[in-house]
């Protein structure tokens, strides 16, 4: 046999072997970063629902407080097992002429999947009037799903959403 073919069906083998043994697996990192209207939607749909979903972000114009929950879908992670949340940023905006105080809790886990849904964490930011901020999330969460839920007052809007996570490949 040729010398080249016999030094590379080991090696062919060997690779196969490690790239199939779970533990071989290298781990890598995801930085999603969204705008609102991709990742979150009003909890009340329907004529009721005061959401205004452009492309600058999700923004209430009515004239009463409403929920909007953001979910974020964890790439690669139903086949291989459960990723690893690190953090959880919402982005936010304040159009009204006073100031607000705008909440938002993180459901990390899922009721469909056997992480189950963990620790609720509500952070809250007060923004002046015209302002932008964010809450923000440290875990870390091994989970399948995780999302967040804002209760947006009159004027109050979501920018966007970041989520960093990691899991095997």
């Amino acid at each position: 046999m040729n010398m080249l073919f016999k030094g590379m069906v080991p090696t062919a083998l060997i690779g196969l072997l490690i790239g199939i043994n779970p533990a071989a697996r290298a781990e890598q990192s995801h930085f999603v970063s969204s705008n609102a209207v991709d990742k979150c939607q009003a909890f009340t749909p329907g004529v009721t629902n005061t959401i205004r979903n452009r492309v600058a972000g999700a923004e209430n114009v009515g004239t009463q407080a409403i929920a909007v929950a953001c979910a974020f879908e964890l790439a690669e992670t139903y086949g291989m097992g459960s990723a690893t949340v690190d953090n959880v940023y919402v982005y936010l905006k304040n159009g009204s002429a006073n100031e607000v105080t705008i909440s938002c809790t993180l459901l990390p886990g899922t009721n469909w999947a056997s992480d189950g849904v963990g620790t609720l964490v509500t952070q809250s930011a007060t923004l002046a009037a015209g302002a932008a901020g964010s809450v923000s999330y440290t875990g870390p969460w091994s989970v399948y799903g995780i999302g967040v839920n804002c209760n947006l007052p009159p004027q109050g809007t979501v920018l966007g959403t970041v989520v960093r996570y990691r899991n095997d490949s």
